[in-house]
């Protein structure tokens, strides 16, 4: 967490979430950027997967995020921040639910932070 009541930082074991709101909202009110780096995911198969399972979760709560940003502009990043598991110690479509359940549990705590500082106005 920052002390920047516009900007959240927060991570989970295998995601981490940076978001900054603007003022003004722009034409794109809410924007994304994910990144997976070779650094975490030796295998490009990896890495897209990891990025499909990000923007799936980005779909699913972008109508709630605009609707809290209002009229400012937001821009959040999720990135993979841990290597991504062997086959052998985590099966793949578990490896893909975990993903999901922390890019959803980030982006409800964004949402959050969001209402709060509008609550604050």
């Amino acid at each position: 967490m920052t002390s920047d009541p516009q900007a959240l930082r927060a991570g989970r074991r295998w995601l981490s979430i940076a978001a900054r709101a603007g003022a003004d909202g722009g034409d794109a009110p809410v924007r994304f950027g994910f990144t997976a780096s070779r650094r975490h995911a030796r295998r490009a198969v990896v890495r897209n997967t990891a990025k499909r399972v990000l923007r799936e979760a980005a779909r699913r709560h972008i109508g709630e995020l605009d609707v809290v940003a209002a009229s400012r502009s937001v821009d959040i990043v999720l990135r993979l921040k841990a290597a991504a598991p062997d086959r052998t110690e985590l099966a793949r479509g578990a490896w893909k639910e975990v993903l999901r359940a922390e890019a959803d549990s980030l982006l409800m705590q964004l949402a959050r932070r969001l209402r709060g500082t509008e609550e604050g106005r």
